[in-house]
């Protein structure tokens, strides 16, 4: 099944504490990229890049964010079906940020699921959730 990757889910990768979870991280994208099943949208790459550098600066959040680029996953842009249909999912979700709607639309228009813990995505009918 094809599996959109959240900020969240990177902002764990690469800043967990808990070194059980950066182990789980790493070895879901590694069975993600054999598959050819995972999925980040660019949102998520900018996303991660604004959070990463609040957290350890701007030369690390750029290293980290070319890492997830160039990790073997599928990099999805934007494309305007799919910023029409997250716009509207905004629109019916107010609570919701855009990115999130973003991601989300994405997951659903690939008949994929979310992996964040993130609880935005719950609010979103339809949309399947995964974690660690």
């Amino acid at each position: 099944m094809i599996e959109v990757l959240d900020t969240r889910f990177f902002i764990e990768h690469f800043f967990s504490a808990d070194p059980t979870d950066r182990e789980k991280t790493r070895r879901r994208i590694t069975e993600l990229r054999r598959r050819k099943e995972g999925v980040v949208p660019l949102i998520v790459v900018a996303e991660f890049t604004d959070q990463a550098c609040r957290l350890a600066g701007r030369r690390e959040a750029e290293e980290k964010a070319e890492a997830i680029v160039e990790s073997g996953l599928q990099v999805r842009p934007l494309d305007p079906a799919l910023a029409i249909a997250a716009g509207a999912r905004r629109c019916s979700n107010r609570r919701v940020p855009l990115a999130d709607c973003i991601v989300a639309t994405m997951a659903d228009s690939l008949g994929g699921r979310v992996v964040s813990d993130d609880p935005h995505f719950k609010q979103l009918r339809g949309i399947r959730v995964a974690w660690l």
